[in-house]
């Protein structure tokens, strides 16, 4: 039976919902915002939030399957799990997932064999390599599949090639995020992936389909590493929008952490599909309220 956002309200009552978060088998953790405040996607330079570490022990103690995601895509994966470690956090390489990663994945999925263009840095180029697809020149105009993550410039070249590809070849056009703007807990800045793509698009005239948190994509991504079908999931983030939005097109229960993107002027006026099973003020205040929980 899969008990999640398929059989419990967001309306259940607080103590029902704890008690499914302590029997759930596996959670995806959001990172800027979640588990750390910063004002740098993927964690970097960041401080730990309150009860962060002592969630990922509790997840281990308990034997929970568990994934670190974060809508970063410029760097390697392996960077940002080491970011998480500098600040005391227990993450394996292999226990983080981004947005680069989950488009590699879905890209390798859906496009065996076909030449990926890269409009982005090393964390998607790394990803995509690590599946074994294969990257076309940065400026071939002929590529079977252009995917754009963050960076911090774009060549005129590559930009000419992906919109020649996409416009001219037909070829697939993804984008790791089409979120306008980064929330890690201090401030907001743009999201370089999403303003590239939609420059994109506006030449073009298609619209990227997108990888990371809360598509579709990154969903079914996720629970495949998570352990498929029928397991019954958590998803726990500080934007509204993005994480709780990912939790019900996923069937999981949706956290609601008030440490980063989502103020609490917003929580009135959420829509459903945006609507948390349970709000907390940061981590901390969840493992306190699932500690005190016998289920």
């Amino acid at each position: 039976m899969n008990m999640n956002a398929e059989t419990l309200s967001p309306l259940a009552p607080r103590e029902e919902i704890l008690q499914a978060l302590v029997r759930a088998d596996g959670w995806m953790l959001d990172v800027d915002g979640c588990l750390v405040r910063t004002s740098k996607a993927g964690g970097a330079g960041g401080t730990a939030i309150d009860g962060a570490v002592q969630l990922l022990e509790w997840l281990r103690r308990h034997g929970k399957d568990f994934v670190i995601c974060t809508n970063a895509s410029q760097r390697p994966v392996g960077t940002y799990a080491a970011h998480l470690r500098k600040l005391g956090l227990d993450v394996g390489d292999d226990e983080m997932m981004t947005a680069a990663t989950a488009a590699a994945d879905y890209i390798a999925a859906h496009h065996r064999g076909a030449r990926v263009l890269v409009v982005g840095d090393t964390g998607l180029e790394e990803a995509l390599r690590e599946r074994d697809l294969g990257l076309a020149p940065p400026d071939a105009t002929n590529a079977d599949v252009v995917v754009v993550g963050a960076a911090d410039s774009y060549r005129a070249a590559t930009l000419n090639g992906a919109c020649l590809s996409v416009a001219d070849r037909g070829a697939a056009f993804y984008v790791t995020v089409d979120t306008p703007w980064f929330h890690g807990g201090v401030g907001r800045s743009v999201a370089s992936s999403s303003a590239m793509a939609a420059a994109i698009a506006a030449v073009t005239g298609v619209r990227p389909q997108v990888c990371g948190k809360p598509s579709q994509a990154i969903g079914e991504v996720l629970r495949t590493r998570l352990g498929g079908a029928g397991r019954r999931l958590v998803v726990v983030g500080d934007m509204a929008s993005i994480e709780v939005r990912l939790a019900h097109q996923m069937g999981a229960l949706g956290i609601l952490v008030m440490s980063g993107g989502t103020s609490a002027q917003e929580l009135p006026l959420l829509p459903p599909a945006h609507r948390p099973h349970l709000v907390a003020q940061d981590v901390g205040e969840l493992i306190r309220q699932m500690k005190a929980i016998k289920a």
